[in-house]
């Protein structure tokens, strides 16, 4: 009993907040993207086969967590969201703090990265789609933010299949999940660029890296690509931009 009435105020502190505002909405779908970038980074730096990371991917994460931190506080920092980032950051110290004589722990810290950013990021869908009753079914920002959530959980999936985790199974898309999220990518870039033409060009520069870099994660490959990080990581985060420019637009 105790335990429901605990998770029914963690509940109303997620919700409280954030309701009924298309900007908040926006933040909550950013705290999905910005999580699984983040676990995507983190698995291209902390990968016990590399022994030269790229640096750059170190700073990507650190500006992820800090996305996220800031979104959390500006959305009230309910309980529900604050709990899973403070878990996350403690992972995250823990790994960077970790001697590189030790790296064969990788995967196991990793992994319970990635357990804690899911938990995130249910907690922050369940109030998205709160959030997304109240607003207009075809907002055009709040489309723009679902396409950048699914090809970050594409790049994540990607990275996730070429990373050594104890239990990968856990956190791969089925095939057929990730056909019809490869589908549902297209789909959306299409929809998008015959609605949104007055940002037609930018969406289809955007796509073209989508585009490019689904080709090289169609070859396959038993080592996760940087290229395809760095490409994705950037058609979100001008997705995440290109859908605030949008809300900002229509007010």
């Amino acid at each position: 009993m105790m335990r429901k009435k605990v998770l029914l105020c963690g509940l109303l502190l997620l919700c409280s907040p954030v309701r009924g505002d298309e900007r908040s909405a926006l933040q909550l779908s950013e705290l999905e993207s910005r999580g699984q970038l983040l676990c995507a980074s983190a698995m291209l730096y902390f990968n016990p086969g590399e022994r030269t990371p790229d640096p750059r991917l170190l700073t990507s994460v650190f500006h992820h967590l800090q996305t996220l931190e800031t979104y959390i506080l500006q959305l009230g920092q309910p309980a529900a969201l604050a709990q899973p980032l403070g878990e996350m950051k403690k992972v995250f110290a823990e790994l960077d703090g970790l001697p590189t004589e030790q790296r064969q722990r990788y995967p196991e810290l990793v992994q319970q990265l990635l357990t804690r950013q899911r938990q995130l990021q249910q907690a922050a869908a369940s109030a998205y789609t709160g959030e997304r009753q109240s607003l207009a079914a075809d907002s055009p920002a709040l489309l723009i933010g679902e396409l950048s959530r699914s090809l970050a959980g594409f790049l994540l999936d990607y990275q996730l299949r070429h990373y050594p985790l104890p239990e990968q199974e856990r956190f791969i898309l089925s095939p057929p999940a990730l056909q019809a999220l490869d589908q549902a990518i297209e789909g959306r870039f299409a929809d998008l660029q015959s609605r949104q033409t007055g940002h037609a060009a930018e969406l289809g520069k955007i796509r073209s890296s989508y585009q490019f870099v689904r080709g090289q994660i169609q070859q396959g490959g038993k080592r996760g690509h940087g290229g395809a990080e760095f490409y994705l990581s950037r058609a979100v985060t001008d997705l995440d931009e290109l859908a605030q420019a949008v809300a900002q637009g229509s007010r």
